[in-house]
């Protein structure tokens, strides 16, 4: 809908807005803005689409409709001098606009959807760029804005520069045809290739995950042959990339891995994860986690508190005594980008970055096209504070092996 929108002659800007804007985990619709000098054409185009199954609240300027497929979809046009104002404004959060009103309200402005007033006076309201700058405050991205510190952050100069879509150099977490994934490693590997990658780590489940095809410590090292030869073969293509050997390991109810260290020592680096016994007491689902990762072979731990959003609920853990040891053994935390995962949440890695503890955003791809699933794990490192820095696979090969115990 919005590409169909983008490309209308009549439409002049566009953008979403509300918490599809802010990556939230979870929206209630889909919210877009539009800078049009006609209106009525583009509210009957959008309320004509493929799919609209209900519209209601058509008006001169905004329209909301349902859609087929389960949602709502909300269309504001406005014109161009209060596009920046009405953009704030509809981004939200509630609570980031009332702090930033209450800005203005200090200083005897007003900001409100249409600009930002001195009297009766529009003084802002073009960009967000200039809004923000008109109440005294430098440009917050979306998604910082839940009244969450950003405001304070932002008076006092100390926003982050938040991890860059563009700035991830590969990807750790991928499964292939090997443990029941749809693609071989050459084909995932090409597929990295296509989209910019320099490395990409093959990761598959080992023998615990009888139901996932789980590899035992003979078949990883068979695997791990198969992986050299493809690495060969780019290498006379004269392609700078390689594939990385790793496996997502399960921990054990003790803690202990379910392939023995002579085997992972073998490996570029070790995956560990929980995928049985999830409702252990908080107490030893900690120390389970812990004894993991003081194994001097486990160098990430995937999906760290096991939720599923909508589903099934994070495992009862410690959460400040796992980033203690994780910042002790030098252990890296997984932002899984899997929709149903967004694990770990932007809570946890706002604390994450504050404790000094470095982490990884991996796709969990189980076929070529859900490599792209990484966006969704930027979105949640961003709303985390996240910055380039905190975040390993921003680095090149090279700079990405260091990490590794």
């Amino acid at each position: 809908v919005f590409e169909k929108l983008r490309k209308l002659k009549e439409v002049q800007q566009i953008s979403l807005a509300g918490s599809l804007r802010r990556k939230k985990e979870t929206i209630g619709d889909a919210d877009i803005l539009i800078v049009s000098k006609n209106p009525k054409k583009v509210m009957d185009f959008f309320t004509s689409l493929k799919g609209v199954e209900k519209v209601w609240g058509k008006g001169g300027t905004k329209a909301s409709v349902h859609m087929r497929a389960g949602f709502d979809m909300d269309l504001r046009v406005v014109p161009q001098k209060s596009y920046g104002s009405a953009l704030q404004y509809f981004t939200g959060s509630k609570d980031h606009n009332i702090a930033t009103r209450k800005i203005a309200i200090s200083q005897g402005l007003k900001l409100s959807e249409y600009g930002v007033f001195r009297g009766s006076k529009m003084i802002a309201g073009k960009t967000e760029e200039e809004v923000y700058k008109a109440i005294g405050l430098p440009f917050i991205e979306p998604e910082l804005r839940e009244n969450e510190g950003e405001i304070e952050a932002a008076i006092a100069g100390k926003l982050p520069k938040l991890i860059g879509y563009k700035e991830i150099k590969g990807d750790l977490h991928c499964h292939s045809n090997w443990d029941g994934g749809k693609n071989s490693i050459e084909e995932m590997a090409s597929f990295a290739i296509n989209i910019g990658y320099e490395y990409i780590g093959i990761s598959d489940h080992t023998k615990f995950l009888r139901i996932e095809n789980g590899l035992n410590g003979k078949q990883l090292l068979s695997q791990k042959k198969e992986i050299e030869k493809i690495n060969e073969k780019f290498k006379k293509q004269k392609l700078k990339f390689r594939i990385l050997h790793g496996c997502e390991a399960n921990i054990m109810n003790d803690g202990s891995i379910d392939i023995k260290d002579e085997v992972l020592e073998r490996l570029d680096y070790v995956i560990a994860g929980v995928h049985s016994t999830l409702k252990m007491p908080k107490k030893e689902m900690t120390s389970r986690l812990i004894n993991a990762m003081k194994n001097p072979n486990i160098d990430i731990i995937s999906h760290p508190t096991g939720r599923l959003i909508g589903r099934r609920d994070e495992y009862q853990l410690d959460f400040d005594k796992i980033l203690e040891i994780a910042k002790q053994t030098n252990t890296i935390l997984e932002i899984n980008s899997a929709p149903i995962r967004l694990d770990l949440k932007d809570s946890y890695i706002r604390r994450a970055k504050e404790a000094g503890v470095k982490m990884i955003i991996n796709a969990d791809s189980h076929q070529k096209e859900q490599l792209l699933q990484m966006e969704y794990g930027v979105s949640q490192a961003r709303r985390g504070w996240a910055e380039k820095e905190d975040i390993i696979n921003t680095a090149s090969l090279e700079g990405l092996l260091k990490y590794f115990k």
